[in-house]
């Protein structure tokens, strides 16, 4: 049985604390002999807060792991859009690694990289993969749920995924949008890096047209699992979503990635409340009815 857990909460950081306590004594084996980790959060934009992984949701995940993990702590990302060290002061971040002797703010656009060829029905491109996380033990993906204007939604594994690509200035993170093959590109970067402990936070998601330009939604829930894709399946169902409509999470179902949540119920633990009682349907992007399409 996979375990996924769930929480109703207006807070980021005690929603943290709440939903991954049941999964203290599997983080804590994953961790606790481990010299390094990583979290990855998400600036799509460094401009914008909505865009942003809340910093409370990452002071919870490191208090949380304090009295068992004595490594570093290294929390990375490089901005789509703007400077990722601008970033790092504007929403908090800054100030979190001040405070926390164990963590270091790293900009992986500055990591080595791993150049890997992607192959899709259409061609062919070559990505230069950061090795902060494609080398990394232990990958905690911590972001906001948002809707995305090509494949629905966005959330830990996606911000994983494409956030390992070094931008740089050859937009390198624009390659993988080859209309809706981007789907099979996405899930052959999950070959590569994938998240061990997915936190996703719903307290207040963006809807409409993210993943930059959406509006703020009260959804008062958080979602975490050691399995990537059941936290993000789950985190879709309860934005209202069908899990059909994703075409990189069923693929990377095919490719034994994870387990979907609905499809896979007798294969799962959750621990909370039902997902029925927390459903807040998220206004899908505009491009919404095009991005369903990613079979035909």
């Amino acid at each position: 049985m996979e375990k996924v857990s769930l929480t109703k909460n207006n807070q980021s950081y005690q929603g943290t604390l709440e939903v991954i306590k049941p999964l203290k004594e599997d983080i804590e084996n994953k961790i606790k002999n481990l010299k390094q980790i990583v979290i990855k959060i998400n600036f799509v934009s460094a401009f914008t807060e909505l865009a942003t992984t809340p910093v409370e949701t990452v002071r919870g995940f490191i208090d949380f792991i304090k009295p068992f993990y004595k490594g570093q702590i290294i929390i990375a990302e490089e901005a789509t859009v703007g400077q990722t060290e601008e970033g790092f002061k504007k929403f908090g971040f800054e100030k979190l690694a001040k405070e926390n002797s164990q963590v270091k703010l790293f900009n992986s656009s500055q990591s080595k990289s791993q150049k890997v060829k992607i192959t899709f029905p259409q061609g062919e491109i070559t990505l230069p993969l950061a090795i902060i996380y494609t080398q990394s033990p232990f990958v905690a993906s911590i972001t906001r749920a948002k809707t995305h204007n090509t494949v629905v939604v966005t959330l830990s594994i996606k911000n994983l995924l494409v956030g390992a690509i070094q931008n740089g200035l050859f937009s390198n993170r624009g390659k993988i949008h080859q209309g809706k093959y981007i789907h099979q590109i996405l899930t052959k970067i999950a070959k590569y890096t994938y998240p061990q402990l997915s936190i996703i936070d719903g307290v207040i998601g963006m809807e409409g047209d993210g993943p930059t330009n959406g509006q703020p939604i009260k959804a008062g829930w958080l979602v975490a699992s050691l399995d990537a894709l059941l936290a993000d399946s789950l985190a879709t169902y309860l934005m209202g979503f069908k899990i059909e409509d994703i075409g990189y999470f069923n693929l990377l179902e095919k490719e034994n990635q994870g387990l979907l949540f609905p499809h896979n119920q007798d294969q799962v633990e959750i621990f909370g409340p039902n997902p029925k009682e927390l459903i807040t349907p998220f206004k899908p992007h505009q491009t919404f009815a095009e991005q369903r399409q990613w079979k035909i």
